[in-house]
This record gives structure tokens, C-alpha cells and sequence, in this order.
């Protein structure tokens, strides 16, 4: 029987000095995602959306500057373009020529394939991915796992209270890390879909139409 329970133990230390290594590393590349390497060459730009409207802002100000057509996904159903104006400080008419509003996605799963049918649709395949810095890992896996065959360059934007790293500091944050990586583990063991059929449709002209 004590070594039945030792052995509980050792194996209940193990696994969790391998949490909290785990849980280091994803707090490392988030703290490093909050200072993005400018964007290289890309066809698109999307923004996951979330609890801070600066996902938005930073996507719409990114996609502006890079003359690219921007995908935000996961708006809500009674959302409008004069409404994405407004967060964004851009004319109602910027929203309306440039962006779309997609609005089937309700989780980060739904994301990836709201993305994905886009992407498929309008024939890009290097997409610049704008959402927070701690939301970026799991984005990224579920974008991939929806699209393998793109490239998607990540462009985190801040958002917590404190940097990732100083995350013992702030309990809101702390949280919020913690619950983010304990979905992002979730969504990892979670069987990939089949592959889609790509689409064959013409790709965006350079007045950024989408």
C-alpha cells in the first residue's frame, strides 16, 4: 500500500512540475507575441475577436497600412460596419469597401473555419492573424488545423493588465493566462477534422475588394 502511494506521488509531482513548465513556456511566447516582428509579405489580414476592442483597432489599422483586405471574425449578429467605424475612428465608408464582417464564428474553433471558407473563397494564403497575446497560440493552432495548407503570421496586440511575464503580479491576469492555457491544451488533443477541398475562386484585386 506505501508503495502503491508513493508512487501516486511521485507521479503527481511529475506531472505537475511538467504543468508548470508547460505553463512557462506558453507564458514566454506570449510576453514575446506583445512585441511583434513587423509584418512580412502577406495576402490578408484577419482579427479574431474578443473581450478588447483593440484586436479590432490594430487590425483595421494594420490591413489600412498594407493596402490588404481584412476578414474580422466572429462579430456579433447585430453588429454593423458604422459600428466597427466608430470602435476603429475610421469612416463608415473605409469599413464598408474593405472589410468583412464575419459573423458565423462563436468560438476560436469557429474561427479557424470562418477563416478558412474565407481565405478558400478569395484565394489567399499568407495571412497576418491579429488577436491578443495570450490568445495567439490557441488561434494559431485552430487556424492551422482549419487551413494547413497557409502560412499565417501572427501579430499579437496587448491586452492584459501586465505583460504575460509579470503575470504573479496582477491576479486578473493571472487568471486569464491560466484558463487560456488549460483551453489551449484542451484544444491540442482534440482530433483534427478532415482536410477541405480548396476553392478555385479568382484572388482579391489590389483595391483590397473582400
Amino acid at each position: 500500500m506505501r508503495t502503491a502511494a508513493r508512487i501516486f506521488v511521485l507521479v503527481l509531482v511529475v506531472a505537475l512540475l511538467a504543468a508548470g513548465w508547460d505553463f512557462s513556456r506558453f507564458v514566454d511566447r506570449a510576453d514575446q507575441a506583445v512585441t511583434p516582428d513587423p509584418p512580412i509579405n502577406a495576402d490578408a489580414v484577419t482579427a479574431l475577436t474578443g473581450a478588447s476592442n483593440a484586436r479590432i483597432i490594430a487590425a483595421v489599422q494594420l490591413a489600412d497600412s498594407l493596402q490588404l483586405p481584412l476578414l474580422i471574425s466572429g462579430v456579433h449578429v447585430d453588429t454593423t460596419a458604422a459600428d466597427i467605424a466608430e470602435i476603429t475612428g475610421v469612416d463608415v465608408t473605409e469599413i464598408q469597401c474593405c472589410v468583412t464582417l464575419g459573423r458565423a464564428a462563436a468560438t476560436t474553433e469557429g474561427n479557424g473555419s470562418e477563416v478558412a471558407e474565407w481565405a478558400r473563397r478569395h484565394n489567399v494564403m499568407r495571412i497576418i492573424v491579429v488577436t491578443s497575446e495570450y490568445h495567439m497560440d490557441r488561434a494559431l493552432l485552430e487556424l492551422r488545423r482549419a487551413m494547413p495548407e497557409a502560412y499565417f503570421i501572427p501579430h499579437a496586440v496587448t491586452t492584459t493588465k501586465v505583460r504575460p511575464a509579470d503575470w504573479h503580479r496582477d491576479p486578473a491576469t493571472a487568471r486569464r493566462l491560466v484558463e487560456e492555457w488549460a483551453k489551449f491544451r484542451i484544444a491540442a488533443i482534440r482530433p483534427a477534422p478532415p482536410p477541405a477541398e480548396p476553392l478555385t475562386s479568382a484572388k482579391p484585386t489590389p483595391d483590397r475588394a473582400a
